[in-house]
């Protein structure tokens, strides 16, 4: 390998244990090919060879194919309502362009992939600048094989874009201090190439705010505080030659992060400022929000496999990171990387959420540490306290790797939520576990007792590495995914029911495959709402279920309730697939006849809105004297009850869903909005009744509350089952928000 190098590179060779100071050479050129390539040749194989991952892989894949759906691109769609604000938008702009053609696990993962693999480029090219070429290219390996960002590069989740960017940008920070760039070098021949990287650091952070928020302030503002505590030198930021540079990056952050982000406060107002900022940041951090919690020291745990087997190395090569004499120069950069990682290791530690994948920004890091590390013993003479670390390293990668042989689902934990689920263990983990501690241990003992494996050993160790991962995707991985998610469950009800029976999932919290993998045509029944299942399948006629199989005594006694059977369709998983059938209660409609009308009010105040192309809302009647009408405006006081009829149509020979009405009456100022359900005609006629043709009135009552900050209220009305709201076919049309149709604008009465 070495003398190929020289062959090929030439005198560049020669820079190997150099620290670059100007342009790229041959043999960094070299490298960035032979990275991308390797990274290629192990990320993007295999990526279609899992199932989407639940729950964030259905649940984003949703949002991206929804958003497309409704030809949108600021405002982001789940579930027919464009207020999904949990997640900034970059992940799902990625996803777009190649769900436009196909929808699919690998045409999912291919943008993170990719993303990844640039990523990892960019990272050697700025580590360069800042640590010597060997080190460099060694830490890129690191990464690029540690489980935690070899899995992130593989999931549809917004962590790998987040990470991806935050460690760029805190590397460019890092040359703008530490970089050896001469002062004469310009950018565009003007901007000083050391003042470039600083505003590089904001550019990339704008980006990683569209990817994740405010982590992107958060983690480098802690980072670059425990820095100058470290230093005791606060001039890093607040001197005015370094800090009018940060102003100047702060406009670039801005200037990235606020054409969606402005846009979006502007069109929303405070209820997305207050969700998006203050619901999803600071409420998840401080535990309101109900996510997994646990001990401050569940990160030094999950590290271990986050990084196996390299993690073995982490206590030695943070000794020596930190203990090395160098230059003061030297330790102050060492400072700085240790502070990009202690910063966000002790936030995400201390924080009321606990995530596994929330501690990924710190890996890229101690990729920087063991790759100094292993350079080290890469070109040191191995002395005894170098052979006590290598065997120490032993044990601590047989401790990590009992772990992971007893437990063969932990490197997805890495990053999925559901980290309890029992799954059945593939055949050869076991085997395959035991021959990479074993060979692992045999490969350093190799290198303790013989000079010539000082260096090769590292060469089987990477090739090591890297034959576990693709081992995991190509075996293991495919048959746990089947646990985490429901879409083998999804194509047997396709292929049993081409006509689309209507069909629930009956769980406690709503599972995101099913509602991807269907488009939203499925219904979400919690279990502890018995009368919403009861009348979901108590109708004649076929329906069927998804549940968990725990679940299924509870939900079939439900079913001799009404005189409902059912048969197994697909069962895998531990979920089952069931048709139900049966006549069920026969439906007491006769009181439905006070609501079928013939034909429409002369009164009516036509509204024209189409749901779900099989119901037209043709317009209401206003049934109250507490509203007056001057000037073709609307009056109320406050405090009264506005009673209307809406007049609804069927306009689909047969409607599957079980619709009721929603009525939201909002003030223009935001303050004491209202709002009221309601079954659809009192409960008397329900929709998947009805006829092509009929009209079918139902009343609702608007209430003006007393004493609030408004000057009118804009009233809006839908259609929904269970989580599910109906969509506006004919939005270019009506007007409406956010699948919400507006009939009335009421002012105050003062």
């Amino acid at each position: 390998m070495i003398k190929f190098l020289k062959n090929k590179i030439g005198n560049d060779f020669e820079t190997f244990s150099e620290q670059r100071k100007g342009s790229l050479n041959n043999l960094d050129k070299f490298f960035i090919i032979l990275t991308v390539v390797l990274c290629a040749l192990l990320y993007l194989p295999l990526l279609g060879n899992f199932f989407m991952i639940d729950p964030w892989e259905n649940h984003y894949s949703h949002v991206a194919w929804e958003t497309l759906e409704k030809n949108s691109f600021a405002k982001l769609w789940f579930q027919n309502s464009n207020k999904f604000w949990s997640k900034p938008p970059l992940l799902f702009w990625m996803l777009m362009p190649f769900y436009k053609f196909n929808i699919s696990e690998f045409s999912g993962r291919l943008p993170v992939a990719i993303f990844s693999i640039l990523t990892l480029a960019g990272f050697y090219i700025l580590l360069t600048r800042l640590i010597s070429r060997r080190s460099a290219i060694i830490s890129t390996f690191v990464l690029m094989l540690s489980p935690q960002y070899f899995m992130l590069s593989r999931q549809i989740m917004v962590d790998l874009p987040f990470v991806a960017l935050n460690t760029i940008a805190m590397l460019c920070m890092a040359v703008y201090y530490f970089g050896n760039i001469g002062e004469n070098e310009k950018i565009f021949k003007k901007i000083p190439r050391s003042d470039f990287y600083l505003y590089l650091f904001y550019f990339f952070e704008g980006w990683a705010f569209l990817a994740k928020g405010l982590l992107s302030i958060l983690i480098p503002g802690i980072s670059l505080f425990i820095f100058m505590v470290f230093t005791r030198n606060f001039g890093y930021f607040f001197a005015w030659r370094h800090l009018k540079k940060h102003l100047i990056g702060a406009l670039i952050y801005l200037a990235v992060i606020m054409p969606w982000f402005g846009y979006m406060c502007a069109s929303e107002g405070k209820n997305f400022f207050d969700t998006f900022i203050i619901y999803h940041h600071f409420k998840r951090t401080t535990g309101e929000i109900h996510k997994p919690n646990d001990l401050y020291t569940l990160y030094v745990r999950i590290l271990g496999y986050a990084l196996f087997p390299w993690s073995a190395f982490i206590p030695a090569a943070l000794y020596n990171f930190l203990t090395k004499k160098d230059e003061d120069n030297e330790k102050i950069k060492k400072l700085f990387f240790f502070s990009s990682f202690i910063g966000p290791f002790l936030f995400f530690s201390f924080s009321s959420t606990k995530f596994y994948h929330y501690i990924a920004p710190v890996v890229p890091f101690l990729a920087i540490f063991l790759g100094i590390y292993i350079e080290k013993l890469w070109i040191a003479r191995w002395t005894l306290a170098i052979k006590v670390e290598a065997l120490i390293s032993i044990f601590l990668v047989a401790a990590i790797g009992r772990d992971i042989g007893d437990k063969h689902t932990l490197f997805l934990h890495l990053v999925t939520f559901y980290n309890t689920r029992n799954v059945h263990v593939t055949a050869s983990w076991e085997i395959t576990i035991i021959s990479v501690f074993t060979i692992f241990c045999l490969v350093i003992l190799s290198m303790i007792f013989s000079g010539f494996m000082q260096k090769k050993g590292f060469y089987a160790l990477f090739t090591l590495s890297a034959v576990f991962m693709v081992y995991y995707f190509a075996v293991p991985l495919p048959e746990i995914s089947k646990y985490y998610s429901l879409k083998p469950h999804v194509e047997a009800y396709l292929k049993d029911s081409p006509e689309r029976a209507p069909i629930a999932d009956y769980y406690k919290w709503l599972r995101k495959s099913a509602g991807f993998w269907l488009k939203n045509e499925i219904t979400f029944l919690q279990m502890d709402k018995e009368k919403n299942v009861i009348r979901f399948f108590d109708k004649p006629g076929v329906q069927y279920v998804i549940l968990r199989d725990p679940d299924k005594k509870r939900f079939e006694s439900l079913m001799k309730r009404i005189n409902k059977r059912t048969i197994v369709i697909y069962s895998g998983a531990k979920n089952s697939l069931l048709k139900v059938y049966g006549k069920g209660h026969e439906r007491d409609i006769s009181k439905s006849s006070d609501y079928i009308v013939q034909n429409l009010p002369e009164n009516l105040i036509k509204s024209n809105v189409i749901f779900d192309n099989v119901i037209k809302l043709e317009g209401f009647s206003i049934d109250s004297g507490n509203l007056i009408e001057r000037e073709g405006k609307y009056f109320a006081k406050e405090g009264t009850t506005i009673g209307i009829t809406l007049y609804f149509r069927s306009i689909a020979d047969k409607i599957n869903k079980d619709y009721d009405v929603f009525l939201h009456n909002e003030g223009n100022n935001k303050d004491k909005r209202t709002k009221g359900d309601g079954n659809m005609a009192d409960g008397t006629y329900p929709t998947d009744f009805w006829k092509k043709g009929e009209i079918v009135k139902h009343p609702i009552k608007i209430k003006i509350p007393n004493g609030s900050q408004n000057n009118y209220y804009t009233s809006y009305t839908g259609l929904y089952q269970e989580e599910y709201r109906a969509n506006i076919t004919n939005k270019d049309e009506v007007k409406e928000s956010d699948n919400r149709a507006e009939i009335l604008k009421i002012y105050l009465d003062r």
